[in-house]
């Protein structure tokens, strides 16, 4: 019964995903929980005001990581989100001969509430998941950071 619960209070991506496999010791998933956020903004007054900025609207982060079996995993995630079409929009897609990144979001009204990145690369599989309210600025730092635009 407690399984059940947890697979039906798994609201974000990262949840859904981890929920179909968590038997799974190739996979390793971190998470930042909405208390850690806010020790984060804490710890450090000196941080640039514009990056505490962006993360103070976060509830979470989560990645999941796989150094195995990443193109098996990458097309797993891209089940999910084909199961879960009604949630999730395309935002940014990117492929190459190494690598592949989609990244889709998931808004209430004009908000965009969830933010996921599916990345793969050679066997390495990743998949990293933000939920909280995200501005344009916060989405524009993703893409820089992670050279996208």
């Amino acid at each position: 019964m407690a399984l059940l619960s947890v697979t039906v209070s798994a609201q974000d991506f990262a949840s859904r995903f981890m929920a179909e496999h968590q038997a799974d010791s190739n996979l390793t998933c971190v998470t930042i929980s909405p208390k850690m956020m806010e020790e984060i903004m804490k710890s450090d007054a000196e941080k640039d005001k514009e990056v505490l900025d962006m993360i103070s609207n976060l509830k979470s982060m989560q990645v999941l990581t796989s150094d195995v079996e990443g193109k098996k995993y990458f097309n797993a995630a891209l089940k999910v989100v084909e199961k879960n079409s009604g949630r999730f929009e395309s935002f940014l897609s990117f492929k190459d001969k190494s690598e592949n990144c989609q990244i889709m979001v998931r808004k209430k009204k004009s908000t965009i509430v969830e933010l996921v990145m599916l990345m793969h690369e050679k066997n390495h599989f990743a998949v990293v998941n933000f939920t909280g309210n995200m501005s344009p600025e916060f989405i524009a730092q993703i893409k820089r950071h992670f050279h996208l635009l």
